[in-house]
């Protein structure tokens, strides 16, 4: 049970992963067709990538990842999985702060245009990549969390 438990873990980790990584790409990809450079950094009408959130968040579902994959590997070793449950706590935490940040400025603002993290305009902050990774982060913590108390009976 707990073998499988790891497996979906991972799995969890792996689609978070999986996921800020083509938003990051896209957004990229987004800012090098506007602007020719990725090295711009002020004066953008959207967020160079690397001052986003996503970009950060795309660190911690890999580190996450990863860290889940040794787990996987040595299944027994409870302090590792006790440092990964330390690690989704902080990036849920940051994912959910930045995403309430999101939905501030969203219903705050006053232009027409609402736009996401990401620069790109949206018309429902629930479809945004910040949501979306804030959920996986909590997934990925809930599952991280049931694995260890499962690992103990």
């Amino acid at each position: 049970m707990r073998k499988y438990l790891l497996y979906i873990q991972s799995i969890i980790l792996l689609s978070g992963t999986i996921f800020a990584w083509v938003t990051v790409y896209k957004d990229f990809a987004r800012f090098y067709n506007l602007y020719g450079t990725v090295t711009k950094i002020s004066g953008c009408v959207i967020p160079n990538p690397v001052t986003t959130p996503c970009f950060y968040g795309a660190f911690a579902f890999l580190t996450a990842f990863i860290i889940s994959l040794f787990i996987l590997k040595k299944p027994d070793n409870f302090l590792l999985q006790k440092r990964l449950i330390i690690l989704l706590i902080a990036g849920t935490i940051f994912a959910w702060s930045n995403f309430g940040y999101e939905v501030y400025k969203f219903y705050l603002a006053s232009n027409v245009d609402k736009i996401s993290c990401s620069g790109v305009p949206t018309e429902n902050v629930f479809a945004t990549p910040c949501f979306v990774g804030a959920c996986i982060f909590l997934s990925g913590l809930l599952a991280s969390i049931f694995t260890k108390k499962c690992a103990r009976s």
